[in-house]
């Protein structure tokens, strides 16, 4: 496996991917719509197990295994999508047309795009791909508030394609791990994917507003309050404080971590009882 992926990159790589999730065979992509999970952390949660309407989605025992598919069963309703709270659930259908694919993912940002608008595609690391046509926007009440957002893309980019820039955001021409070592990061690189922080706004929170700790960059910016729970930006913050400051990474003060809670039962808590 490489060294890329989620805990490095704060995205997971497609090696996690397969190795946690599975991945559907090419036949498959070519029966129609199928959904792709992307859930590679252990964590106590099975919404998307509930939600499939036809048991293509496996959780089990313990709540905390990565979900599976059963491809056979997945009719790519997209049903599930809107259902993950991690936002880690898509919909490729690679048989839309002779050269292009369609994407479906969750979106919950405004304004909304609309059918017939092109926009610009992004992969895992909300970096650019490629343009793409929105197809269809999905906001109904059962989603609560999160819609689901199919774009066309080239074939050759389903793989890779996860979601379209914030329209009206501006462009982010690299990633911060395109940066060379070190090097500042350009202002305008996201670095916090979950609440679209850029480079600029963290500097300004250390410049101008006296931050000198993850946590207190957090509380300027928005930093790290999103999913993720900073796993994605806390390391990148860290390293730019430091560079602002004039000080070792190790002297910077972490954000309070977060750990996910895990249901256990009575009999657990009280111990095996004699007699």
């Amino acid at each position: 496996m490489s060294s890329s992926g989620i805990l490095t990159d704060g995205y997971p790589s497609m090696e996690e991917i397969r190795a946690a999730n599975g991945w559907p065979a090419e036949d498959r992509f070519e029966k129609g719509p199928v959904a792709i999970l992307e859930c590679v952390q252990e964590i106590p949660c099975n919404p998307c197990e509930d939600a499939c309407l036809f048991g293509a989605i496996h959780v089990g025992s313990p709540i905390t295994n990565c979900p599976t598919l059963s491809e056979d069963q997945c009719t790519g309703c997209g049903v599930c999508v809107a259902q993950c709270p991690g936002l880690a659930i898509f919909i490729v259908d690679k048989t839309y047309g002779p050269v292009e694919a369609t994407v479906s993912f969750p979106y919950e940002y405004l304004p909304l795009p609309k059918p017939g608008d092109t926009v610009q595609a992004v992969n895992r690391a909300c970096e650019f791909v490629c343009e793409a046509t929105v197809i269809k926007v999905l906001n109904i009440k059962k989603q609560d508030h999160t819609p689901v957002v199919t774009i066309a893309v080239p074939k050759e980019y389903a793989d890779s394609v996860r979601s379209i820039r914030r329209l009206g955001a501006p462009m982010v021409r690299v990633s911060p791990e395109a940066a060379q070592p070190g090097s500042l990061l350009p202002d305008d690189v996201l670095i916090c994917r979950c609440e679209e922080i850029t480079a600029e706004e963290i500097r300004r929170a250390i410049r101008e507003q006296g931050a000198s700790s993850v946590t207190e960059v957090k509380r300027r910016t928005r930093a790290g309050m999103g999913l993720c729970q900073g796993k994605s930006c806390g390391k990148i913050i860290t390293r730019m404080i430091a560079e602002e400051l004039g000080r070792g990474p190790a002297e910077i003060l972490p954000a309070a971590d977060r750990p996910p809670v895990r249901p256990v039962t009575f009999s657990e808590i009280g111990g095996k009882q004699n007699g």
